[in-house]
């Protein structure tokens, strides 16, 4: 199944990459040497959002993850992509209205895209390039416990970049699974510094979660909320 969906992905230009996780995620990008019409399965509101995009890489990107749940989706519950219909919450979570229970989740970087879907779970996901971050100690104090501060500092590599967007994603992907968003305070729980499974207390729940480094100088983080 997974050669298929690939193959299936590739069919409109997308190059996509199973991530280990409880629940399908996927990283994908646009394949340079194929120009398959991405667009293809996506609607006229997509499409029209993707053509106010200014940059044609974050355009083409946009079409990519976007295109990619909708085959995804389409090969796991048998819905044709053009027939997809999604909505949010009060936060902004999306979700498959053809489907009960089924949230769907995305994140961006750089010129690829993460996507994810599970059913009668609530999902987060997150990505982040490795990179320099400017302040990276301030943002630490704004949005950062103590405890984290503190590991941080007491890394022989304090206050590294890869270290502090470990604590990063996963805190994302967290909120995220929440549904809640940017309501739920970053300082107010306590993910810990660096990559692995470990269960988070956000919110007066318990938040499954791991963050993975598989290759790249990507940072990949997922948390669920319940049991797939």
């Amino acid at each position: 199944m997974g050669e298929d969906l690939v193959a299936t992905l590739a069919r409109h230009g997308i190059i996509g990459e199973r991530i280990a996780a409880p629940f399908p995620l996927w990283l994908v990008r646009a394949d340079p040497d194929n120009a398959g019409d991405v667009s293809a399965p996506l609607s006229d509101e997509e499409r029209a959002r993707a053509d106010r995009f200014r940059i044609c890489a974050l355009a083409r990107r946009y079409l990519t993850a976007h295109g990619a749940l909708r085959l995804l989706i389409e090969a796991e519950f048998g819905i044709a992509a053009s027939r997809q219909r999604y909505g949010v919450n009060d936060f902004g979570k999306p979700h498959l209205r053809d489907v009960p229970h089924v949230q769907c989740n995305m994140s961006y970087s750089g010129e690829v895209a993460l996507v994810a879907f599970a059913r009668h779970v609530e999902i987060g996901i997150d990505m982040e390039r490795v990179r320099s971050v400017d302040d990276a100690a301030g943002l630490a104090a704004m949005y950062y416990t103590d405890r984290e501060l503190m590991q941080l500092n007491e890394r022989p590599d304090a206050f590294s970049d890869h270290a502090f967007l470990t604590v990063w994603v996963r805190k994302e992907a967290c909120s995220k699974a929440l549904g809640k968003g940017l309501s739920i305070a970053p300082s107010s729980f306590e993910c810990g510094v660096g990559c692995g499974p470990r269960n988070v207390l956000v919110d007066g729940e318990v938040v499954e979660s791991d963050v993975v480094d598989p290759k790249g100088g990507l940072l990949m983080s997922w948390a669920m909320r319940g049991q797939c």
